[in-house]
């Protein structure tokens, strides 16, 4: 089911149509964590975020593990030097879907937006949101409007930036603000353990015992 953040209004009649663009939400399932996120984005029908999936994030980590796979003593990373996400920690989903009702409210005007937020673990006491990008400029823009909306929401919530995929690079890499392009294995010996994690993350494990 894809819904609004809430119903377009204007004096608390609803409106058949709006020239605004709106956020849709979606509960989407991710591998170890279903139910946990909910994504967003600007569609209703969460179009970029699906053609993505295939079109970006899979042949993203097959590059990763191909080049593990041949020993490649330096990672080409492609996609993922241009791949961020600006992140917002906050303390529950209430507090996630009131940042995105302040961000829809007052910046979101014409600009498309795509995203989720929850949290890896059901346990964990804090939820985080984040919106996907592909492009500094609009990196620097959303970090901006996003530090602007959580002082109404939460101040003492903490923003920040960082690469896409710098949780599966990490042990590889390390930090992800040393990369490069082209970025030089700092840690050969978690080559054996990341293959597996991909293979896992792909649901390669059973094609590929």
């Amino acid at each position: 089911m894809t819904y609004f953040l809430k119903p377009p209004c204007v004096n608390g009649i609803l409106c058949p149509k709006t020239n605004m663009r709106r956020i849709y939400l979606d509960k989407r399932v991710w591998r170890n964590s279903r139910d946990n996120w909910v994504s967003f984005e600007s569609d209703p029908k969460l179009g970029v975020t699906k053609s993505n999936i295939y079109g970006r994030c899979v042949p993203c980590i097959t590059n990763l593990y191909q080049q593990l796979q041949e020993g490649k003593e330096e990672i080409e990373l492609k996609e993922a030097y241009q791949c961020w996400k600006v992140v917002a920690v906050l303390k529950d989903k209430e507090e996630c879907l009131e940042l995105l009702r302040e961000y829809e409210e007052n910046f979101l005007g014409n600009h498309y937006v795509k995203g989720k937020f929850g949290s890896s673990l059901p346990t964990k006491p804090t939820k985080v949101l984040m919106f996907h990008i592909e492009n500094e400029e609009e990196r620097d823009r959303i970090l901006k409007e996003l530090q602007t909306c959580v002082e109404k929401v939460n101040p003492q919530a903490k923003v920040f930036y960082q690469r896409a995929c710098a949780n599966l690079y990490y042990d590889l890499l390390g930090d992800w603000k040393d990369w490069k392009e082209v970025t030089r294995i700092k840690n050969p010996e978690v080559r054996p353990m990341l293959l597996e994690r991909i293979k896992k993350l792909l649901y390669w494990e059973k094609e590929n015992p």
